[in-house]
């Protein structure tokens, strides 16, 4: 009799919790619909927290992906990148072997993906963006299907817009072939809202046209692309515009800034100049440092374009002092997170294997034999460079030109600059750099411009034309060749610091420094100096 009114409580008691729980899900699933409607990213990030942690206790697997998903998206608004890639970590774990049928997981993968392309970390966000779009055939409603894939082919242009790809025609290509794939993928979505609501599926291919205007106006050259870039923003800005659709104001800024690029690159810089103030203007009251980076950088052109140096040298420095420091917190936000990738994928190898400790002797004996290949290798490597500079520098003494920096002196011209004023400007930096004058710390292409008396668009194609180089790896090249020649040749700046040699040359600080002459050199300052000094002892 008591083990049947035992058996019966404990029924009994199962059924209480899970229609207790059951509740709870139904109660978080409404919450959430709720806070959603909220645009306060400080509220949502504090009740999507607690709804995640609430769905935590419960085992509501469904209200934590959903939650997560939803704080991801918040702290992606907020620039919180790390916290970003640590939620998606914990929430890749409970969607493990889960069908997706809703599109949250899908989404999931999405978030992190961006992520990692503004990190700069390009095969992880490839990786995640590719995860996601696999996981979009299990959605079951249609209209999300070809709404997440929409979004998704835009953004897997991040991928091929990477700097370091984007100046090949294949990877052009393919950014333009990814934004119609969106635009064809969203436009498939129905106008009934089943799914996916109208507003924002106009919203997806207004910012789908916004990107193909950017693209067109990347390349303002080709003949028609200016056409096609207002048009694709005049789509765009009807969106944009209609109160109906409640725009953020950060979306109205960038699509003002893209407006003003439009006309400076139309020579209407008047006009170009009012949307820029405009974006500036809302820029103040929604702050976004990236928009702001691009409304300085157009204006200074606008003002150059007029004629009006002293007002295109202020918006330069600030878009210098800015693009500086936005670099500076990106980089930052890189290494932190690629040690929190490291550390997570050392932690869950340490917890699915139970051999670890043999694991990682192993690992560590491999580690430790290829560490010292590599650090012979790189010695081997960095006393070649050293010896090909040091002759070099010996064929400098004998009035031999190194002709380090004038890599193309016979190149051609292109159409945009005739060859009087590419003879003159030649004349103009081989004067320049007898100056000296690039050891300045303000140095910038504006003022360059303005002290050889040129506009910042002929003196980046006379660079490039006679020294091969961008107006940044110039100015490096000219400051590094400076300062190998004193240690070369004055043994007193061997003794100095790296923060003096720094300073010396014309940087801010020591790792801006270090970073310059490796790039330059192959080696760093310390190893050059040590090789001097061996050399000297040897003698």
């Amino acid at each position: 009799m008591k083990k049947s009114l035992y058996l019966f409580t404990l029924f009994f008691s199962f059924h209480f919790v899970s229609a207790q729980n059951e509740s709870a899900e139904i109660s978080i699933m409404k919450q959430l619909t709720k806070v959603s409607d909220n645009k306060k990213d400080d509220y949502r990030e504090k009740e999507y927290l607690r709804l995640l942690n609430e769905s935590k206790k419960i085992g509501f697997e469904l209200g934590i992906l959903k939650a997560g998903s939803s704080l991801m998206t918040v702290y992606t608004r907020k620039g919180k990148n790390e916290q970003v890639i640590d939620l998606a970590d914990e929430l890749k774990k409970v969607a493990q072997s889960k069908k997706d049928t809703t599109g949250v997981i899908s989404q999931i993968y999405g978030k992190t993906a961006l992520t990692f392309f503004t990190l700069g970390l390009d095969d992880a966000g490839l990786k995640d963006l590719r995860t996601a779009i696999r996981y979009t055939k299990d959605i079951n409603s249609e209209n999300k299907r070809h709404y997440f894939r929409g979004t998704y082919y835009e953004n897997m242009t991040a991928y091929y817009s990477n700097s370091k790809r984007y100046g090949e025609k294949k990877y052009k290509d393919s950014v333009l072939y990814f934004l119609h794939k969106s635009l064809e993928a969203t436009k498939k979505v129905t106008d009934d809202g089943k799914g996916i609501p109208k507003r924002r599926k106009d919203r997806a291919i207004a910012f789908i046209n916004v990107r193909i205007a950017i693209y067109c106006l990347e390349e303002p050259r080709v003949k028609g692309n200016l056409d096609k870039a207002e048009h694709h923003l005049l789509a765009a800005s009807k969106v944009y515009e209609n109160k109906n659709y409640n725009i953020e104001q950060t979306e109205k800024t960038m699509v003002l800034n893209q407006f003003s690029w439009l006309y400076m690159e139309k020579k209407e810089y008047q006009k170009s100049i009012q949307y820029g103030n405009r974006a500036l203007n809302l820029e103040k009251q929604f702050p976004n440092p990236y928009n702001k980076v691009d409304s300085y950088e157009i204006l200074a052109s606008d003002y150059l374009g007029l004629g009006d140096k002293e007002k295109s040298k202020f918006y330069m420095d600030k878009y210098t002092s800015l693009k500086d420091s936005i670099r500076f917190m990106e980089k930052h936000a890189t290494d932190n997170t690629v040690k929190k990738i490291v550390k997570h994928s050392d932690k869950e190898h340490r917890e699915n294997s139970k051999k670890q400790w043999i694991i990682t002797g192993a690992l560590a004996l491999v580690t430790g034999i290829i560490t010292i290949i590599f650090w012979r290798r790189q010695n081997k490597r960095f006393h070649q460079k050293y010896n090909a500079l040091i002759t070099k520098l010996g064929r400098k003494e004998e009035n031999i030109p190194l002709d380090k920096y004038v890599k193309n002196k016979e190149a051609k011209p292109v159409p945009a600059i005739t060859d009087d004023i590419s003879q003159s400007l030649l004349n103009k930096l081989e004067k320049f750099e007898k100056s000296e004058k690039y050891l300045r710390k303000d140095i910038s292409v504006a003022w360059l411009a303005h002290h050889l008396d040129t506009n910042t668009k002929y003196l980046s194609e006379g660079i490039k034309i006679h020294r091969d180089n961008n107006f940044a790896d110039y100015i490096n090249g000219l400051k590094i060749n400076y300062i190998i020649n004193k240690l070369y040749e004055n043994p007193v700046y061997r003794k100095y610091k790296i923060s003096y040699l720094a300073e010396e040359c014309g940087y801010s600080t020591p790792r801006v420094f270090l970073n310059a002459f490796k790039k330059e050199t192959g080696i760093t300052p310390s190893y050059f100096i040590k090789e001097l000094q061996n050399e000297k002892a040897a003698v």
